[in-house]
């Protein structure tokens, strides 16, 4: 009976994070043309997938995001995993407080993702400065 449970709640806890599993992915880093302050990237989320991207930039700089797409947002994590603003956008901008990596996750809105075929295209532009 107790192994019966214990193999239940490991096939629901499965079941669960399933999802981010599955969307595990590595980050692309973005690279700027040499002089360049600002790099894009085009892409395409379908569902419930994430795409993430990864910009170095140093402490003092200022970072400008903007993503176009009619139903794709992005949110910007700090060097060390916080979100920053704790708030999913498509425009965005800041002085840094901390040099490194900063990771950028561009997803489709909960309410588009849930639809059937659901799928966008998107834009993703970043200025450091």
């Amino acid at each position: 009976m107790m192994k019966r449970k214990i193999v239940l709640i490991i096939g629901l806890l499965s079941f669960l994070f399933l999802p981010l599993i599955a969307s595990a992915q590595k980050a692309q880093r973005i690279r700027f043309a040499k002089g360049a302050t600002s790099g894009t990237v085009k892409g395409r989320i379908v569902g419930y997938a994430v795409k993430d991207y990864v910009v170095g930039a140093r402490e003092g700089q200022t970072m400008t995001i903007s993503l176009s797409s009619p139903k794709a947002l992005f949110v910007i994590y700090s060097i060390n995993g916080r979100a920053t603003d704790m708030i999913e956008t498509n425009e965005w901008s800041d002085v840094l407080s901390e040099s490194g990596d900063y990771l950028i996750r561009v997803f489709m809105m909960r309410n588009d993702a849930r639809k059937k075929g659901a799928a966008t295209n998107y834009t993703l532009k970043v200025s450091i400065e």
